[in-house]
């Protein structure tokens, strides 16, 4: 089995990064460097040799040769030599002196001076003056051939070793400080980088230190600009980790709360049911299980609808919601139940309410609200829904003619799974609950009064309008 290899630290990463660029900027500034020195390099020994060129025929021409100490000139000694027809010069080189070579030769082409490793050199043609590479006894020269206003024509050349000698020189100088300076600089970069990344480091122990649950946001103020993004990032996708969190926790506890009585009812009724004899006792078991079942589903259904709420309404993005268009069809699906206690049901709103919002959430928070108002009003009895428009404010008015709740109990009816003792019907302790959290989306308000009717309850909702 194979397993892929691990990414590196960022701390590596930048490393490498920093010194590949450095690596990659001045090993080419060292080589042009270094072109442009050798380049000048070789200019200026070419003009030296074309000076002294120009000095030894300047000096031939007046009848003399240089001697041992000329400035510019090679350490000679003259002496004659009848084979070549002139004056053989032996070089002496000294230390740091380049090994050099001469010809000169009269307006009759005849030798007239020579040094011993020119003086078998067959006569510059005219097409040979000027500066030349030459090869002679397996060395390389370089030559500067003239005719000066004497009509002497002088051939002086130096061998390439010595610059040979100053090209490795400058390849040494521009080397060696890479060559020393990189391992240095990469170990500083390395220091410079865990440095710059110490940052990072805290914000890793500052995770390790947060203890589950925790809602207190790590602080991004004093964090440098590259990281404060990230912390903010951060502190918003813990933020919603520990609200999905809570969610879960409170969706089992309902779960846990909720669903143990009805079951529990359901599962003494069947087993009254399959141990009575008498078809009637059977009969009427088996219905209250019946119930129990109906009473577990509408539970079931409420939970979901707040975990519903909780999950999905907060991520999702506000859009326009018509109030009325969604009041309309929450009154719609609640039909049965308007027809079963024949209750007196109005809708009335103006022609545009609409606000920024969830369609879950809202729909949700209507459902809960007139159902609410239909089970606690008696039969026959009244349910008027309002929606209207006040300057930037959507206002919802539910009321009905039922028993009402005390003013000193209102507060608490939004707590989850709380009843009123003194009421009959078949309520779980959600409902108002799950409107509080719709409430709460919307950044709306809601009040519990007196109801118009003589009795009962108004609940108002007061939310921000979509502009129009």
């Amino acid at each position: 089995m194979t397993t892929g290899a691990h990414p590196a630290s960022l701390r590596t990463r930048l490393t490498w990064l920093i010194i590949a660029v450095m690596v990659a900027v001045l090993i080419p500034l060292g080589w042009i460097s270094y072109r442009r020195e050798l380049r000048e390099m070789n200019e200026l020994l070419d003009g030296r040799l074309a000076q002294a060129g120009r000095t030894l025929g300047t000096l031939i021409a007046h009848g003399q040769l240089p001697m041992r100490g000329d400035a510019d000139l090679p350490s000679i000694t003259q002496s004659v030599d009848s084979h070549h027809h002139g004056v053989v010069v032996s070089v002496h080189p000294r230390n740091y002196e380049p090994e050099v070579g001469f010809q000169a030769y009269d307006p009759q082409g005849e030798l007239i001076a020579a040094t011993s490793n020119f003086a078998d050199l067959p006569p510059p043609t005219s097409e040979e003056r000027g500066f030349r590479d030459i090869q002679r006894e397996g060395k390389l020269w370089r030559t500067f051939t003239l005719q000066n206003r004497a009509n002497l024509v002088i051939r002086i050349g130096e061998s390439s070793s010595n610059r040979v000698d100053i090209a490795r020189g400058l390849v040494i100088e521009h080397t060696l400080p890479l060559l020393i300076g990189l391992p240095l600089l990469a170990l500083l970069v390395s220091l410079a980088v865990k440095r710059g990344l110490r940052p990072v480091a805290v914000l890793t122990e500052m995770l390790d230190r947060r203890t589950p649950g925790s809602r207190k946001p790590m602080p991004a103020d004093v964090a440098p600009g590259e990281i404060k993004p990230l912390i903010v990032a951060l502190n918003q996708q813990l933020e919603r980790l520990e609200d999905a969190l809570d969610r879960e926790h409170r969706f089992a506890t309902d779960v846990a709360h909720e669903l143990r009585t009805p079951l529990a009812a359901t599962m003494i009724h069947l087993e009254s049911a399959m141990i009575a004899d008498d078809p009637t006792e059977v009969e009427f078991t088996v219905r209250h299980a019946q119930q129990s079942m109906a009473r577990l589903g509408r539970r079931i259904e409420q939970i979901l609808a707040m975990a519903r709420l909780e999950a999905g309404a907060a991520s999702q993005q506000r859009t326009p919601m018509d109030l009325a268009r969604i009041a309309t069809e929450v009154i719609e699906e609640l039909a049965p139940l308007i027809a079963e206690k024949d209750i007196e049901l109005s809708l009335a709103h103006d022609d545009m309410v609409v606000v920024l919002g969830h369609e879950v959430a809202l729909t949700a928070m209507f459902r809960n609200l007139i159902e609410n108002a239909l089970r606690y009003t008696e039969t026959a009895g009244q349910v008027d829904v309002s929606l209207r428009r006040e300057g930037n404010q959507a206002i919802v008015d539910i009321c009905d003619n039922g028993p009402g709740i005390p003013p000193d109990r209102r507060q608490a009816v939004f707590q989850r799974f709380h009843r009123e003792v003194e009421s009959a019907t078949r309520g779980y302790g959600l409902g108002l609950s799950i409107v509080q959290r719709a409430i709460e989306l919307h950044d709306a308000s809601i009040e519990l009064l007196e109801s118009p009717l003589g009795r009962g309850l108004l609940v108002r909702i007061r939310m921000a309008a979509a502009p129009r």
